[in-house]
């Protein structure tokens, strides 16, 4: 299948919007069969985003050309990809929506086989960069982070451990140079529940993949557990590791650690909870705010 004219297209189609992010991205539901994702350069608010669709287009054209591979399982099927410097266009089939009824172990053993699946796909070229230093913070980055946790943490005064912050604050460098020796993996780069589909089958269906990316294994494992925990959807993160750690052995017969796993999971937690989820958290409840701020306690 191929489209012409979006415009076109839309006109003799029964269709649906079903988005209009903040990123620009317009996205319909066509015929009740199918997802059409339309970008123009021109209309988004943050036009650096662009180079972000145009790897996702890449990612799916590239992996379009190997459809009898494994890792096509937990890619949706794509039936047009256009990209150009000005606009990119991706159609392809639509899928069930996971319920949050379903989560539970048996759930959780699927996404975490494909997220191995995932994993141990060879990097594509396009992805590949020379590995860069570790991304230390400086002394006004982490006074920053530290301003902005106290201003989330007085909003609940006398409920939390301001030790914790403080002992964040002097080991974010060190954890961050120790996590920075992870092994590379292909990454999704935006793994979470919103994100994952499946099909009638039951096989899970992971997309947009604007975040694709080189990375370590723990950073879509842990994303998605800490965004589950934030919305009050608890996984057990030592059977999502053994889950994970399996999987990867049955696909590359080579056996990863769990317990290096966990440890780099607890690093990106760490790293992510500290820089990152106090501009998120205002206005939260004191539980929310807790699930978060307690992930910046780590041990290497």
């Amino acid at each position: 299948m191929h489209i012409t004219n979006v415009e076109e297209y839309l006109s003799v189609h029964e269709k649906r919007q079903i988005r209009n992010g903040r990123s620009g991205a317009l996205v319909w539901e066509t015929e009740g069969k199918y997802v059409l994702k339309y970008v123009q350069r021109a209309a988004l608010p943050e036009p650096e985003v662009y180079k972000l669709y145009q790897n996702e287009a890449h990612f799916y054209r590239l992996w379009e050309q190997k459809r009898n591979e494994k890792i096509l399982t937990c890619l949706p099927e794509v039936l047009d990809v256009q990209v150009s410097d000005q606009e990119i266009l991706i159609l392809m089939k639509k899928y069930q929506e996971l319920s949050g009824e379903e989560a539970g172990e048996e759930l959780l053993e699927r996404i975490m086989g494909a997220l191995a699946v995932i994993h141990t796909q060879e990097i594509p070229a396009f992805l590949r960069r020379e590995q860069k230093q570790p991304e230390y913070l400086g002394e006004d980055q982490i006074e920053s982070c530290l301003a902005g946790w106290r201003s989330v943490l007085a909003e609940h005064e006398g409920m939390f451990d301001e030790g914790i912050l403080t002992k964040a604050a002097a080991d974010i460098n060190e954890v961050i140079g120790w996590h920075h020796e992870e092994e590379q993996v292909l990454n999704h780069g935006d793994f979470h529940w919103d994100n994952l589909l499946q099909k009638e089958n039951g096989d899970i269906v992971v997309c947009d993949w604007q975040g694709v990316n080189a990375g370590g294994a723990s950073g879509d494992i842990s994303f998605f557990l800490s965004r589950l925990g934030a919305n009050g959807i608890t996984m057990d993160r030592e059977k999502a590791a053994e889950s994970y750690c399996r999987k990867r052995f049955q696909l590359t017969g080579q056996s990863i650690s769990r317990e290096d796993l966990l440890r780099h999971m607890d690093a990106a937690n760490m790293m992510t909870s500290f820089q990152f989820w106090h501009q998120y958290l205002h206005g939260s409840d004191c539980d929310r705010v807790r699930r978060i701020y307690e992930k910046m306690k780590i041990s290497l």
